[in-house]
């Protein structure tokens, strides 16, 4: 494929985030599975340092540094501008809000979820003001684009129902973990233990505290759950805006001693507390993709999710799968996973197979092809 692309990568922040870890993973393989293409990566100075984002490179690469902000009104007028001074015959934009009017440059874009609309857990908790503009550039840009790129079958369904006929332009490309989620050594699980005064054995969730993920119903299913004076429970992620749920709920259940709620941990430090763990859990009433359940199964931890949107699309028959309003079901499921060890080495094992579905370099080469068809004026889509 002789063209040029522009890939916006400036949604690699300065803190950890899915989108992040989606562009920091995908970029690579493009890069090496296209040589003939050119990739003009245009991106923040700083990116979070566990992405190395500015350590993709190669002869058919170039870096754009930019200080042009992400998910402005700015950018609208000004990224048409860039794509068409650099020379780029596509650009991919891997987020909801992609240029109203992108000037005659074919733009991709990658949607990773729905949250914004009702129904997801996320959207009626904004403002409304908010929450209509979020869902009109979303509107526009599922009807602009030129091809839509989903990250599992669950949201493009969410975005068929919002937009009738997108899918027509959309084609569903699996995320995947990154490499370095594999178990980590007994000495990095050793020193952990000893640097968070992990005593007991545990259970974990990797999670933004956004009022979606659940966090409140997980940790009141752990209060009535039996593996409670066995194990405690960490929580993994940055607290989302004012919302305090997870702590009030916390005090209210009285389980200071028994869970830790921490902020965001370094990449490495992630790995080993993945591997630490006897159980991961993600409850959420909403995912769009759910890539801390393969980071998981990755490092050989046994994982609980929820049935609803794409978590149970992703774990399939790997996990034990709950309805995350039930919390007696949830304490049940962790109690089977911690306490029946058939089962919970059952899971290991599943887990391994079905995290080894999902790879970048499959995710790389189905995303070239909509380029491909895109630039060759093809049907976009692709069913799976």
């Amino acid at each position: 494929m002789n063209a040029t692309v522009l890939f916006d990568a400036r949604l690699v922040l300065g803190k950890p985030t899915g989108i992040g870890r989606y562009i920091a993973s995908i970029l690579p393989e493009l890069v090496r599975r296209a040589p003939e293409t050119t990739f003009r990566i245009l991106r923040r100075e700083e990116p979070w340092p566990g992405y190395e984002l500015e350590g993709v490179g190669g002869p058919n690469v170039e870096h754009v540094v930019t200080s042009l902000p992400h998910m402005s009104l700015r950018q609208h007028v000004e990224l048409p501008r860039v794509a068409r001074r650099l020379g780029a015959d596509l650009l991919h934009y891997p987020h909801f809000d992609a240029p109203v009017d992108p000037g005659g440059v074919p733009v991709v874009v990658t949607i990773h979820d729905t949250k914004q609309l009702p129904g997801s857990g996320l959207g009626n908790s904004l403002p409304l003001f908010r929450r209509l503009a979020l869902r009109v550039l979303m509107k526009r840009t599922l009807t602009s684009a030129a091809a839509v790129i989903s990250v599992s079958k669950t949201t493009s369904e969410s975005l068929e129902r919002f937009v009738p006929g997108c899918s027509d332009r959309t084609t569903v490309v699996y995320e995947a973990s990154d490499p370095d989620f594999r178990p980590a050594s007994e000495r990095a699980v050793e020193v952990l233990r000893r640097a968070r005064s992990l005593e007991r054995p545990f259970v974990l969730t990797v999670s933004e505290r956004r009022p979606h993920k659940n966090i409140e119903g997980l940790l009141r299913s752990y209060a009535r759950s039996r593996c409670r004076s066995s194990h405690d429970l960490v929580v993994v992620g940055r607290p989302w805006r004012d919302y305090r749920g997870p702590e009030r709920a916390l005090r209210e259940l009285g389980l200071s001693t028994s869970v830790r709620i921490l902020g965001d941990v370094a990449h490495d430090e992630l790995v080993a507390f993945y591997t630490a763990a006897d159980a991961f859990a993600l409850v959420s009433f909403y995912e769009g993709f759910g890539l801390p359940l393969l980071e998981a199964m990755a490092c050989k931890t046994p994982v609980v999710a929820s049935t609803t949107s794409a978590a149970g699309e992703i774990v399939g028959d790997a996990g034990v799968k709950v309805d995350p309003t039930d919390h007696a079901a949830i304490a049940d499921a962790l109690d089977r996973v911690v306490l029946d060890r058939e089962l919970h080495d059952s899971l290991i094992e599943r887990g391994l197979d079905r995290e080894s579905e999902f790879t970048w370099g499959r995710a790389a080469e189905e995303t070239l092809d909509v380029y491909r068809r895109v630039l060759e004026g093809r049907p976009a889509a692709r069913r799976r």
